[in-house]
């Protein structure tokens, strides 16, 4: 028995939804798709962190193995906000725009950038889908959250809480 599936409608670079997220100055999150740093944050999203994100994406192994290690770069990241105090972080534009900027040199020379029309591609004809590498070249960039990649603000922007254990008035 042959099945055919016609399907419509398959939206990854272009979600929808990331038209209603907006950071700063007003900009969408459908704006900055595929300028994530480590598939994980974006410029201008201070305290976003997502799981899944540009350029996560595989054809060649599990993507949990890249939920979990997204996953620990994010518990590390909040532990090292806290430490530093709790306000908000946000990865500095130069270092997205490096990452990315390495990610599409290496792109052409996978599969993935064969010269075929696909829905890896975005309207700009960039593959912001698709990890490029091996998965646990990925998992040795997300081992240990590097607050030098973010523009910490610290505890001045967050109102101070009581100790542990303080009663409150």
């Amino acid at each position: 028995m042959d099945t055919v599936v016609l399907a419509t409608g398959f939206r990854v670079t272009d979600n929808p939804a990331f038209g209603k997220i907006t950071g700063r100055g007003g900009r969408s999150l459908a704006a900055a798709f595929g300028q994530t740093y480590l598939g994980t944050v974006v410029p201008g999203f201070p305290n976003y962190f997502q799981l899944s994100g540009a350029n996560t994406g595989l054809g060649h192994s599990s993507i949990v193995f890249m939920i979990e290690s997204q996953l620990r770069y994010v518990l590390d990241a909040v532990r090292a906000i806290d430490a530093a105090g709790g306000g908000p972080a946000e990865v500095r534009p130069q270092v997205a725009a490096a990452y990315n900027a390495e990610l599409q040199r290496k792109l052409p020379d996978t599969v993935w950038g064969s010269g075929c029309a696909s829905w890896y591609l975005d309207s700009e004809g960039r593959n912001v889908t698709l990890w490029p590498g091996f998965t646990f070249d990925l998992r040795r960039r997300t081992r240990r959250f590097r607050a030098s990649d973010f523009i910490l603000s610290g505890a001045a922007s967050r109102p101070s809480r009581p100790p542990a254990g303080a009663q409150q008035r």
